[in-house]
């Protein structure tokens, strides 16, 4: 059976990808309006806990001045989806920024970054209801993805190397079912490419038989270090990497922190993995471009870059959102979720 820690690619060629071409181009008035918008919410809310609801409803009451093709395309996503699992959106306002952080310690408050939060939080709002999880950076609603010096080795929002494609917080019950990321500042030589691949451009690839196995439950995914108090390793319990309609699945899988129970489930897991790498979409975010990820339908990840760790790092925010709020409910408290689907054991 294959470790979790050393699964992976099976070689060092790099992720080769397509521009994605679900995409949405605001405009320099459309981006000027939401940007005076943002900054008469920021008079009144200012130092207001960003989990606090009339902070979340001002930005959802921000969303009906969105363009209405924005909308449509956000809306089009939630109902409809399509099949790369992911939208992007161009010319997005965000404001005055201070240096990348360094260390959380450095991480700014919303109102450090007003327009980038409103923003953010305005666009996914479209999509569901914002939520954090209590062991992941804080339970913060925004959360700061930039490179920390010593951990560029990791396979976290904290690293520097490949990031494996995967869905995010699969491990949990209740996953996000959406996650964007908004691009502050870009890595210096643009070469950090966030990439996706939805299941539907990959789905009719797969045997017939590989479909079936994939349908089981006989994968098990390891929790992130953020979940883990004390260091050693969690387990989900054994589960499908595809559940529901046949034309199109849900899709759950990690290729980097996801075992196969068996032989022929780590078969149907190498075909799978091998379809979404030659079937990427993506890109090197710039400044002002959203990036909206389907976590129920597509997998993401990022390519490798060097960090300088001068203050003009590659800077990201990351929101996430549910689309049925009733449902996470009971795992919710002060605003964050908790942790789920847990087991002790190691696999095998």
């Amino acid at each position: 059976m294959t470790d979790h820690i050393t699964r992976g690619r099976r070689d060092t060629r790099p992720l080769h990808y397509a521009a994605l071409t679900d995409t949405v181009q605001m405009t320099v008035p459309e981006s000027d309006m939401v940007r005076q918008r943002c900054r008469t919410i920021v008079t009144r809310l200012t130092g207001t806990a960003l989990h606090d609801d009339r902070l979340l409803y001002a930005a959802e009451h921000l969303a009906t001045h969105l363009p209405s093709r924005l909308r449509t395309k956000l809306l089009t996503l939630r109902d409809r989806g399509n099949v790369d699992g992911a939208l992007l959106i161009k010319g997005l306002p965000i404001g005055e920024l201070d240096d990348t952080p360094h260390h959380p310690s450095e991480e700014p408050a919303w109102w450090d970054v007003p327009v980038a939060s409103l923003v953010q939080l305005s666009i996914m709002s479209i999509l569901g209801s914002p939520i954090s999880y209590a062991e992941e950076k804080a339970g913060q609603l925004i959360q700061d993805v930039y490179p920390q010096d010593g951990a560029e080795q990791k396979q976290e929002n904290s690293g520097s190397v490949l990031l494996e494609l995967h869905t995010e917080d699969g491990f949990l019950r209740t996953p996000p079912d959406y996650l964007s990321l908004l691009c502050l500042r870009s890595d210096h030589e643009r070469r950090a490419a966030t990439v996706a691949c939805g299941i539907r451009r990959v789905l009719t690839g797969i045997p017939a038989e590989m479909l079936a196995i994939l349908r089981r439950p006989r994968f098990q995914i390891a929790f992130s270090s953020s979940f883990v108090a004390d260091s050693q390793p969690r387990w989900t319990q054994p589960l499908p990497v595809l559940t529901g309609p046949t034309d199109d699945p849900n899709l759950c899988v990690d290729l980097h922190g996801m075992v196969a129970l068996d032989d022929q489930a780590e078969q149907a897991l190498n075909v799978l993995q091998e379809l979404m790498e030659a079937n990427l979409v993506g890109g090197v975010l710039e400044p002002g471009e959203l990036l909206i990820v389907d976590n129920n339908s597509a997998v993401h990840g990022r390519t490798d870059f060097t960090p300088h760790y001068d203050g003009r790092d590659r800077w990201l925010r990351r929101c996430f959102v549910t689309n049925n709020l009733r449902r996470v409910r009971a795992d919710i408290i002060n605003g964050r979720m908790l942790r789920s689907r847990e087991r002790d054991t190691v696999p095998g």
